[in-house]
This record gives structure tokens, sequence and C-alpha cells, in this order.
């Protein structure tokens, strides 16, 4: 195994500089430090970036990881509930993931497998996200640095370093790799890149990540940045995702449109992941978006090659696909411009078009069928979704996309649902719903 040892110059007795000692092996990827952190560093905050370097590949498929100690014992219960916070405190406070267990492993136990060590090595973890699934020893911590950053053995600082490590090092076993190793290091981030590199930027690159050496502030205390905080939820939901306006919808280019509130993602339709520097803010990137939907959307659909609907609450919007702009003239109301629309359709839940010149709207319980030749809905709608769409999601659908390969795709929650559109049917493919998670990398949700 090699090791890259860089240090910065300490800067008075007290050793205020902080250290990242780091080393790489053929699949281990390592983050340590030594350190005497000082007040301001102690007390900084977030950015308002957007940054991290995910390998999409590893995000894990499912929300609940379990989390064990290979060696939990008595003595190191109180390192153990140190960790447990911080992470807590962040990568679970804001997103949907949820860590359970804590105690001692099984022989067989699968997620997140940690060896409490205080050897010369530095905390580590052997591999990125979901490949550590199982993995015996997948994570190593030093709650007591006798033989290995010393300075953290100071009673007074022993519990910021275990948190602010253990932050780090569940960064990476959520997928994310050093953010110095991205391509667009900036000159003034020197640091050598660590460890395996990601495939997808999550906006621009961030000083104060909480994955970033080059963080002024070693690790960013262990407080997840705002970019830190924006990413992580494009892979693992937002929370408060349920009280937001969710939308999906396929514009064609071969790219895949999430909305989640103020922010959208893109997504490619090949290999299901999510383009570089998203998500991005609607409002700032789509032209002449109007002040009042500041809050997203309810549903899209496209019309055509040309021409997109947006929809919010009662009101719509005509989108130019090129420009990627709401035309003049918008938003209107939906009732009067969409001829036969039921009066108690006041909003629009998810909406998809299903390439044989009808579209699918879905509100509650119900869905309704509009045909686009005669531009209006046809006669005997809105009907009940549990009659006529075995298998899917009875209610409250939040958002849904038709891929342009013969399948649709209707996301409720963490879940999303797929059905075959040439068979006619309406049947939910066998094996669904599935989690959204891991199989749709940046799909916001």
């Amino acid at each position: 195994m090699s090791v890259v040892s860089r240090e910065r110059p300490a800067t008075g007795e007290d050793m205020r500089a902080l250290y990242f000692i780091c080393g790489i092996g053929a699949s281990i990827i390592w983050a340590g430090c030594t350190i005497t952190p000082s007040e301001d560093e102690l007390s900084s905050v977030a950015s308002e970036t957007d940054p991290l370097y995910a390998d999409s590949t590893t995000i894990w498929k499912r929300l609940k990881i379990p989390v064990c100690f290979e060696n939990a014992t008595g003595g190191n219960a109180t390192g153990r509930g140190w960790v447990r916070d911080a992470i807590t405190a962040t990568w679970q406070e804001h997103s949907k993931l949820i860590f359970t267990g804590w105690g001692k492993c099984a022989s067989d136990a699968d997620g997140i497998r940690i060896r409490i060590e205080d050897t010369e090595d530095e905390p580590h973890t052997i591999d990125l996200g979901r490949d550590l699934d199982g993995e015996e020893d997948g994570m190593s911590l030093n709650f007591t640095f006798n033989h290995w950053g010393t300075a953290c053995s100071d009673p007074s600082r022993r519990e910021f370093c275990v948190k602010t490590i253990a932050v780090h090092e569940f960064g990476h076993a959520l997928g994310w790799s050093h953010e110095q190793n991205r391509p667009d290091q900036p000159a003034s981030c020197t640091d050598e890149p660590q460890g395996h590199d990601g495939d997808t930027l999550v906006g621009p690159f961030d000083d104060e990540s909480v994955m970033n050496y080059c963080n002024p502030s070693w690790a960013n205390g262990g407080v997840l940045s705002s970019g830190d905080i924006r990413g992580l939820q494009a892979y693992y939901g937002h929370p408060n995702a349920a009280s937001m306006r969710i939308a999906a919808v396929n514009l064609g280019e071969d790219k895949f449109y999430f909305f989640r509130g103020a922010l959208y993602s893109r997504v490619d339709a090949d290999d299901l992941k999510m383009d570089d520097h998203y998500p991005r803010n609607i409002a700032s990137n789509w032209g002449n978006w109007p002040s009042s939907w500041s809050g997203g959307i309810d549903a899209a659909i496209r019309w055509n090659s040309s021409t997109a609907y947006f929809f919010r609450d009662s009101q719509y919007v005509r989108i130019d696909i090129a420009s990627k702009s709401v035309l003049a003239g918008y938003p209107r109301s939906i009732a009067g411009n969409w001829r036969n629309w039921p009066s108690s359709w006041t909003s629009v839940d998810a909406a998809v078009d299903w390439d044989n010149g009808k579209v699918y709207f879905f509100r509650g319980s119900d869905y309704l069928r509009y045909d686009k030749a005669s531009d209006q809905v046809d006669a005997g709608y809105p009907k009940p979704i549990s009659a006529h769409w075995p298998g899917l999601f009875g209610a409250n659908i939040d958002s849904a996309l038709n891929n342009g390969d013969g399948k649709a795709y209707f996301f409720k929650g963490n879940a999303y649902d797929r059905i075959d559109i040439d068979d006619g049917t309406f049947v939910v493919d066998d094996g669904y719903p599935s989690i959204i998670a891991g199989n749709w990398p940046g799909a916001l949700f």
C-alpha cells in the first residue's frame, strides 16, 4: 500500500493547523486527521454553494441502512453514541435516510460494519456507498487517538474529533468521493486526489464540503454545507418531500426532468444518471418563469416535439422546449382552456403522454383521459385509478413520465411503478414497486 502524507505547517505552540494524513491502497479510501482546531474553525458555518462528487453506481438502493460495530463493548459505548448522534444530526436529519441498529455486528450482518481501532492507520472506509454493504470492517474509526492523531486524545477535543471524522467517513459510505478529486478543482485547492473518483459533479466545487480536504475549516467541523445537503437530497430524498410539489417529464433529447420544490434535475435517459452540475434552481434556468411559481410545479407533459405544458394548482404554462422558456401570455387557467375539464379538478397530481394521442392526468384517487386530436377530456371521465390500473398506486401519485421506449414510470413517495405502454392492459410490471434511491440516481423525490 502506498501512503501519501500531506501536512500543513503548524502555526504556534498549540498546533492550530489542521492536518490530513491520507493514503490509498487498491481499494481503500483513507481519510484521517491530526488536529487541534481553532475556535473560529469550530464555529464555521455552511456555504451557499452546492457541491459533491458522487459515484452514482454506489448509491444505496434502500433508505434504511443498518449500522453495527464489530467490537462494540461497554467501554466504547460513549464513542459509539457520539458517532450515532453525529450521523443522525447530519446525513439522516437532512434526507430520507434512516440508520438502524448501532449495536454489535452479527457474523452475517449487512449494512455498514465499523471496526473501532486505535492503530497507526487513519480512519477509513474500504469502498464507497453500497459496495460496503455487509463488508466486515468496512469502516474504521478511532475513539482514543493514542497511536494516530494524538492531538485528538485531548479530552476537550476527543468528542469533536470522533464526530467530525465519522461524518466524513459516512459521506464515503453513502457514495461520495473526495471533493478535491473533481476535475474542476480550482488552482487554490492544491490537495492531491485521494481514493476512488465519482462519476457525477453535483453542483460547482465547494471549499466548505465535509468531503473536501481543501476546506479551510477541517471537514467543516462535521457540519454539512448547504451544498452537501443539496447533493444528499438529490440521491436520498428530501425529508419534507411529502409537502413539496413534485413532477417529472420526458422532454425528448434523451433527457428526463425531475422537479421538487424550487429545484430540478436532469437525468440521462440511457444510463439513468443525473447529469453534471444538477440540481439547479427552476426560476433561474427556465426563461420567463412566473414569480408566483417559485415553489415548483405539480405535473408536466410533453405535448409534441416543440411544446410542453407545466401545471400548478389551477393554472398551466406553455413551454418552448428548445429554449426552456415559458411563452408569453402564461400562466392561464386550466378551466376554460382544457375543454370538458371537471370543475372539481382544481389541481393535478401527475400527468403522462401515452404516445397514442391520449394524455392521462391523475388527481387523488381518480384519473382522466385527454384526447389531443379533439383537444378535450374524453367522455366518461374521471374514473377511479384502482379500477383501471391494476397494481398501480391507488391515489396521490407524485409524478409520471413516458420513457419514450415503451415504458411509463409512476413515482410516489420513495417508490416507483413501471407499466408497459404497448400491451394495452395498464398492468404494473412484475417486480414493482421498486425504490427510487439507487435505481434513479438524481431523480428528485
